[in-house]
């Protein structure tokens, strides 16, 4: 078992390309930016992050920190729909309606309009530059 030091949990983003995953995460969903850094080539392989080095930023939202990865020649975006490993982030928010209204503004294109679940007042999702669902929960 885990015993967590820390409430934050870290979710990196290996984007394929990095301008349009940044502008969608810090500009349309409007997450701020708190860290930059480079990452070196024998860190990144060392620990077994990457092949390569590469540039991280950081952006908060809530308790949590979205990393996306600036690294050269990256990964092309993921063929097909539905796959294996990280599929979509939740972000709960107040409004459902009041927030797909403004994203929609800010050019964030979703899949649906809000529609409620089993356990949600409602739920909307978008996509990110990679194919990542961006789920939005009002419970």
């Amino acid at each position: 078992m885990l015993n967590l030091s820390h409430p934050t949990i870290d979710i990196a983003i290996t984007c394929s390309d990095f301008a349009a995953s940044l502008d969608f995460y810090h500009k349309k969903l409007g997450l701020e930016i708190v860290l930059e850094l480079e990452i070196s080539e024998a860190l990144a392989q060392d620990v077994g992050l990457a092949p390569t080095g590469f540039r991280q930023v950081r952006l908060q939202a809530g308790n949590t920190l979205i990393k996306l990865m600036d690294i050269e020649s990256p990964p092309p975006t993921p063929a097909g729909g539905f796959s294996a490993g990280v599929r979509w982030l939740t972000f709960f928010v107040e409004d459902i309606q009041a927030t797909v209204e403004n994203l929609k503004q800010n050019g964030v294109e979703f899949l649906s309009e809000p529609i409620s679940a089993p356990d949600a007042a409602g739920v909307a999702c978008a996509k990110d530059p990679d194919g990542i669902l961006v789920e939005l929960v009002q419970i």
